[in-house]
């Protein structure tokens, strides 16, 4: 039964949520004044995703995609919502130490970025690799349990077209079987910011 599932599921995640990495639960931005800022601005401000915004800035200057994306994450007139993988989780990605990203700048790993990818991997692999990130919010994503709305859907299309399956995973909530939700419903004025631990690939590496 759906129902029932899903009301299990609120306990997890109440547990869970108290159990993110500090650097994301303590986050610079959090409560009300986060939806007075666009998504780019509350990830700017947030501890812990420092390299999802320079993955992003190398994308748009090497320009590889015909916008700029994030600027469309800035637009105040757009509902988005965004999977946003913590430094953790591009540590991971990357083969770099735990703890690697701890203290740095948004421009001190963009600066690195392009030396720590994988060989055979640029800004148009990166940039493919984000549109799996963004999708439209529609309609009801100022509900204050959006992911639960997520949940309840079964699916989300993201900014590349595919569609990506929303499941209950072992530790929560899970965005394509390869990535959970560790911190929900984040409100920015263009959408909503659901941070996950491992950045969704989808089969592109």
């Amino acid at each position: 039964m759906i129902v029932p599932r899903i009301r299990f599921l609120s306990v997890i995640l109440l547990a869970t949520s108290l159990l993110v990495a500090p650097s994301l639960a303590s986050a610079e931005g959090y409560g009300w004044s986060t939806r007075r800022s666009t998504i780019v601005e509350v990830l700017s401000r947030t501890d812990g995703a420092q390299a999802l915004v320079a993955a992003v800035l190398v994308v748009d200057e090497a320009r590889v995609l015909d916008f700029s994306l994030a600027e469309l994450l800035s637009d105040p007139e757009r509902n988005f919502v965004v999977f946003a993988p913590g430094n953790a989780a591009f540590e991971d990605l990357l083969g770099l130490e735990a703890g690697f990203l701890d203290g740095l700048s948004i421009a001190e790993v963009k600066a690195a970025l392009p030396a720590a990818l994988p060989t055979g991997v640029g800004p148009a692999e990166v940039a493919a690799i984000l549109l799996k990130h963004v999708g439209s919010a529609g309609r009801g994503w100022r509900s204050t349990a959006y992911e639960l709305a997520l949940l309840r859907k079964g699916s989300i299309t993201v900014a590349d077209g595919s569609v990506l399956p929303v499941s209950i995973g072992a530790a929560g909530v899970a965005v394509n079987y390869e990535s959970t939700i560790i911190r929900k419903d984040v409100r920015a004025r263009n959408g909503v910011i659901q941070f996950v631990d491992g950045v969704i690939l989808d089969g592109l590496l």
